[in-house]
């Protein structure tokens, strides 16, 4: 299988279990922690944004899947330059290496809009932890499953 066909397919199948993930700890927290919606929140809540709410929620999830396929990019960098053999202990260590980046990346895009004193930060952030290692295990296992 062509190397970008295998990386689209990774990618595809690697968000959705990850948003699917978000989902089900949104479902049983009873807090909005799924991606796409979040980031339509804040699109909405920013004062130079000026999109509908539907407007905003198509770019939440084109920028969740914008997002996915930089972090596979990045998860296939640190396969190729660390030479660390293809385990899933090794997913595990790079999932959580994307997770603090997606930590402080939501922590910046937190701040830009002064979101809801509500909303409950460390559970978000330790729920944006694991599903980023439930991303990268199913990269990895899908990208193991397709070779």
């Amino acid at each position: 299988m062509p190397l970008v066909i295998l990386l689209i397919i990774t990618w595809i199948v690697a968000v959705l279990c990850m948003t699917f993930f978000s989902a089900i700890w949104s479902a049983v927290s009873g807090n909005e922690f799924r991606e796409p919606t979040l980031l339509s929140i804040l699109m909405q809540k920013h004062p130079r944004i000026h999109v509908s709410e539907q407007s905003a929620y198509v770019w939440g999830w084109v920028i969740h899947f914008l997002f996915g396929v930089a972090f596979l990019l990045f998860y296939q960098l640190l396969w190729k330059f660390t030479n660390a053999p293809r385990t899933l202990v090794w997913s595990v260590i790079f999932g959580s290496v994307l997770g603090v980046l997606g930590i402080l990346g939501w922590k910046i895009l937190f701040s830009i809009v002064n979101f809801s004193s509500q909303f409950k930060y460390q559970q978000y952030y330790v729920h944006i932890f694991l599903a980023h290692i439930v991303f990268s295990v199913t990269a990895f296992v899908v990208y193991q499953w397709l070779t």
